[in-house]
């Protein structure tokens, strides 16, 4: 299975690390729920916004570059 090198950046933090996975798509689709998970855990703990740009590469090929955002605001009643 190929190695996928995945880097999730915002103004807070920047991590990166490998993953496998099956191809092209399944290496976006998990970096892409990897910063989700992330950003709901900071909206969950009161941050109303959470956004990070994830890139995804294998070897020297950018795969994707993505940008995640979730928020939360409250209803009127």
């Amino acid at each position: 299975m190929p190695s996928y090198s995945v880097t999730i950046i915002n103004e807070h933090f920047s991590q990166t690390g490998e993953q496998e996975a099956p191809d092209d798509i399944g290496a976006w689709k998990a970096a892409i729920a990897s910063a989700i998970d992330i950003g709901k855990d900071q909206v969950s703990h009161g941050s109303p916004f959470f956004g990070a740009e994830v890139i995804v590469a294998e070897g020297n090929r950018q795969v994707g570059r993505y940008l995640v955002s979730l928020g939360a605001s409250p209803l009127k009643e």
